[in-house]
């Protein structure tokens, strides 16, 4: 039977899986088919080690990894929980894009020898992808929660504000810079439908996240989580009820792929 996904390779126990729509890649990239190949492939391992760096962090601060998700929009590192701590936060959130600039550095410097050595094919394949990882980790740094550059934003403001208070502000920040990715990819001409739906995404990931964190939140409390209560009414009030939500959380470059229903919660949980 014809399946979306399949499960490629597995590592630190975590299975690894490629999406029917990361073929849309080779469409994408211009040049010989050969050319397409190779990059597509190289492309594939960067997002894999980047979202490995994600779940090597998260696992050493105690976090289950559920598995990884190769599509055409980037990668996903699905997680059960998350670090509560900011500072694990922020250093799982770093991992994706240090890992991204460091394979940028070796495709730079690395083609780049290769092109002096007279393997110029090669060598411009790697320096290519060199780019795309810096392009990469760059794009994921953005302030725009829920990736990585908002999940260092919401942490830096949690010992001020409060986990759900930072992932208040982080979210609408996310939602606003997803509004403008969107527009400018309408806007400009060519169109960009792919940032389009990057920005689409990057929307509809901050919103989910956020009732994740009400959710959270309010069963410390015993209470219930409502998808439109405001942490920052004034005077407090507690929040209403809300009997569904998301179960795990989504590290990904870019945020793309649904959560599951609450039915598959086990602890804790927040990418």
């Amino acid at each position: 039977m014809f399946r979306s996904q399949y499960q490629i390779a597995t590592v630190w126990g975590i299975p690894i899986k490629v999406h029917i729509s990361w073929l849309i890649i080779l469409l994408m990239i211009p040049g010989t088919l050969l050319f397409r190949v190779l990059i597509a492939l190289g492309l594939f391992m960067s997002v894999a080690l980047h979202e490995l760096g994600h779940s090597f962090v998260a696992i050493r601060k105690g976090c289950r990894v559920r598995e990884i998700t190769l599509m055409f929009m980037g990668g996903a590192a699905q997680m059960e929980s998350m670090p509560r701590r900011p500072l694990d936060e922020t250093l799982m959130a770093l991992a994706g894009p240090a890992v991204s600039v460091l394979l940028g550095a070796a495709g730079y410097f690395g083609g780049h020898f290769l092109m002096r050595m007279g393997l110029s094919y090669p060598g411009m394949i790697i320096y290519i992808l060199g780019w795309i990882n810096w392009a990469l980790a760059g794009f994921n740094l953005l302030p725009s929660f829920p990736m990585d550059g908002g999940r260092v934003f919401r942490a830096l403001l949690t010992p001020k504000v409060g986990r759900l208070r930072a992932t208040f502000i982080a979210a609408r920040l996310g939602k606003i810079m997803a509004v403008l990715f969107g527009l400018y990819g309408f806007l400009n001409e060519p169109r960009s439908w792919v940032l389009v739906a990057i920005a689409f995404f990057i929307y509809s990931a901050a919103g989910r996240e956020y009732r994740v964190v009400q959710m959270e939140e309010a069963a410390r409390r015993g209470e219930g989580a409502g998808p439109f209560w405001n942490p920052f009414r004034s005077p407090p009030e507690p929040p209403p009820r809300f009997d569904g939500g998301d179960d795990y959380v989504v590290i990904s470059p870019p945020p793309y792929a649904k959560s599951r229903r609450a039915e598959h919660a086990e602890v804790d949980v927040e990418q």
